[in-house]
């Protein structure tokens, strides 16, 4: 292996170590140890749990309260508690310096640590940063008209673009306009339905079954279909026609010849003989 080969990577290793090292270094609680004006800021930290959160973060901003300005979590819940320290953790490194460079005519969006846990509702885990460079930068609550704001004060310490606490004027108490977090409704147990009862068994009676009358209607439906049927009119000629006395009835009958056609027989026969008489003389 080339000497330029083994010294990129024990470069590279020393970097790594290095990361590491800070990583593990970071101790939010021994940090803010050392200033006795955020004692009661720290123990909020270690009480909620939040402190635990922030030390495995690689970059973080604390926005830090100094002592006397955290009456409003006194009569807060402990998770309400642990949200409103979780919105003090921005996810990002700001310092002084980078605050005052970054001008802007409209508020930019930072995210918190709260709205990392899911928990978030009506864009309470960020935060509005102003800084119009007119005025003070300021921090303020992104829910729509919640008017929680607070002012930059000063740069407390700083692990550049590791670790980052700048004191702010006072808490920015989100639980007083959060609404509660979504819970999954549970299901209730089903009910349990009863199996309904055997049915009674009827009464006997001795009385016994009479069979219904058919009606008149009734025997009409039984009747043959040949009872309803009328005859067609056309049947009675040709039934007459065939009876036995038909063909002897017509035997006898006289024979009825036209009047005018026993005339033109006459007079033919008349002129035959006259003709036949003619020729013979």
């Amino acid at each position: 292996m080339s000497s330029p080969t083994v010294a990129f990577s024990f470069s590279l290793l020393f970097h790594l170590l290095a990361a590491a090292a800070a990583a593990a270094n970071l101790d939010v609680a021994k940090t803010l140890s050392g200033y006795s004006d955020f004692s009661d800021f720290n123990s909020m930290l270690n009480e909620t749990g939040v402190a635990d959160q922030i030390n495995i973060k690689q970059t973080v901003t604390i926005l830090a309260v100094p002592n006397g300005n955290l009456g409003a979590l006194s009569g807060l819940s402990s998770e309400d508690k642990k949200m409103v320290m979780s919105v003090h953790v921005v996810l990002d490194y700001y310092d002084e310096a980078k605050l005052k460079k970054s001008h802007t005519k409209h508020a930019k969006i930072l995210t918190t640590l709260y709205q990392q846990t899911g928990r978030a509702r009506n864009q309470v885990g960020f935060l509005n940063l102003t800084n119009t460079g007119k005025g003070p930068v300021v921090f303020a609550s992104a829910v729509p008209n919640s008017h929680i704001e607070a002012q930059l004060v000063k740069q407390v310490v700083t692990k550049p673009y590791d670790l980052s606490v700048l004191q702010i004027s006072s808490l920015l108490n989100v639980a007083s306009i959060s609404p509660a977090p979504y819970v999954a409704p549970v299901a209730s147990p089903p009910r349990k339905v009863l199996a309904p009862g055997p049915a009674p068994a009827p009464a006997s009676t001795s009385t016994p079954t009479s069979t219904p009358t058919p009606s008149l209607a009734d025997e009409e439906d039984v009747s043959p279909t040949s009872s309803k049927t009328k005859p067609s009119t056309g049947s009675e000629p040709a039934a007459a026609a065939d009876a036995p006395g038909s063909e002897q009835e017509k035997s006898s009958a006289p024979a009825s010849v036209p009047c005018g056609d026993y005339l033109a027989s006459t007079i033919l026969i008349v002129s035959t003989w006259t003709w036949f008489l003619l020729t013979r003389i």
